[in-house]
């Protein structure tokens, strides 16, 4: 197989991948070299060889030569059988060249359009090659983003080789390296790296299903913009609010979510504060609050915060299963499985009211039926990290250490600002014996939140 690729090549497959109409089926392939971790939106593979695309799902069997392609508004995550967990950002089309399991061989992607975040602590090789900026990464973190005219990587962990025909430089950590069309690349520090990769971090719901008729049409699409990830745009929303009305308790609770996503406690609790002052009656107000409190580790009176919800919307199914995930982390097992009943009598199809009890099950050392759990709260909603988390700890509790890190790693890669994912990763790796990794994610944990 040649690896060599030129601009005209990329040209045609750029507008193969932007004007095939969309298809029914896939074709098989012999060897899978990766599925889907998570799909929100619009997600769609093509086959090698072939023009039809297919709606992904979760047991979509990825190829080699497979193409796949992140629609406006949407993100997917994808785990490769070369240990890198890839976070796809809106708007993306990338091609899977040739991916391998090897150590000691080069897996290959190309990038059209669009961005990702690749999450690997496994020692390979892996090249991306993009229209302007090409990189050859060994066992890192980073980010690589193609625009018009330019491709821009940005190393999180490791090294990356950056290069084109009209010159090279290595890039490290909190560095990156841009290139326009016909220029060499040009490397620049960045302040905040993981700033940049927002739009992949999971924002916590603080809305019920019953919520929406009792807020504007803007909170409404801020909450939505939020669970896609599309932060930039959900502030907008929310300033837009607060902009009509400077008393909105919703517009509050919706900022403190994204404070809590980005580690900023401070601020988050400040907001929920704001929130429940100016919504007391509002059970979304108080969730948002339970989230702050949880993050500056006031765990108690996170509790209380949901049983005054509770109390005051005893039908809201999210604020039950709030409470159930408080119950639990104080330890009041029964306490926790009542409140999550509760929650899935409320509102069956709801996913965090699975992954309580499979948290539940899990305490009372039941991984089997945890396991159960976890996966129906992946199926119902694959882009939150929890139920990967758990399914990952009830894996390892069966002895399975190694498929149970894979899913921890899936976890960190949907939330990889959570420090409490990367302190769960860093204690897989210990178990493994695989040092300095174990060390890295502690230390990562602790720069994220230091509480």
């Amino acid at each position: 197989m040649t690896r060599k690729r030129t601009i005209t090549g990329w040209f045609t497959v750029t507008a193969l991948v932007l004007v095939a109409l969309p298809g029914l089926v896939q074709a098989a392939c012999d060897t899978s070299v990766g599925k889907f971790v998570s799909i929100t939106g619009s997600v769609d593979v093509q086959s090698t060889g072939g023009s039809a695309w297919a709606t992904a799902k979760l047991e979509t069997r990825l190829c080699e030569g497979d193409t796949i392609r992140v629609g406006e508004r949407s993100r997917a995550a994808v785990s490769l059988i070369n240990n890198a967990v890839l976070r796809i950002d809106q708007n993306t089309a990338m091609r899977l060249i040739d991916i391998t399991p090897q150590d000691e061989e080069q897996s290959i992607l190309d990038v059209f359009t669009g961005a990702f975040q690749s999450f690997s602590r496994k020692p390979k090789f892996l090249r991306v090659n993009t229209p302007y900026l090409n990189g050859s990464v060994e066992g890192t973190e980073f980010v690589f983003r193609v625009e018009d005219e330019e491709a821009t990587i940005t190393v999180l962990e490791g090294v990356v080789l950056a290069s084109n025909n009209q010159g090279e430089l290595r890039v490290e950590p909190g560095e990156s390296a841009q290139a326009a069309k016909g220029q060499a690349p040009q490397k620049r520090v960045v302040v905040k790296p993981r700033d940049l990769v927002q739009w992949g971090l999971y924002y916590p719901p603080v809305m019920s299903v019953a919520t929406p008729g009792d807020v504007s049409p803007a909170i409404q699409n801020a909450a939505t913009l939020l669970s896609l990830g599309r932060v930039d745009e959900a502030r907008a929303e929310i300033d837009a609010a607060l902009q009509k009305d400077a008393k909105s308790g919703a517009a509050y609770a919706l900022r403190a979510v994204i404070a809590v996503a980005l580690n900023d406690n401070e601020t988050a609790l400040s907001d929920a504060r704001r929130a429940v002052e100016l919504s007391p009656g509002s059970a979304s107000a108080k969730i948002a609050l339970s989230y702050a409190q949880q993050a500056n580790l006031e765990l108690a009176a996170a509790r209380d915060t949901l049983l005054q919800a509770v109390d005051q919307e005893p039908e809201n199914a999210l604020a039950w299963a709030r409470l159930a995930e408080l119950h639990l982390m104080l330890g009041n097992r029964r306490e926790a499985s009542a409140a999550a009943e509760r929650a899935v009598a409320l509102e069956p199809g709801l996913s965090r009211t699975q992954n309580v009890l499979g948290f539940a099950a899990l305490a009372e050392i039941r991984a089997a039926q945890a396991q159960v759990a976890f996966e129906q709260a992946i199926a119902l909603d694959s882009d939150d990290p929890m139920p990967r988390l758990g399914l990952g700890l009830a894996k390892i509790r069966q002895g399975q250490l190694e498929e149970g890190r894979a899913d921890l790693e899936a976890a960190v890669a949907l939330d990889s600002n959570n420090a409490l994912l990367r302190a769960y990763l860093g204690k897989a790796y210990f178990e493994e014996k695989r040092g300095p990794l174990d060390a890295r994610q502690f230390d990562v944990a602790k720069d994220l939140d230091p509480l």
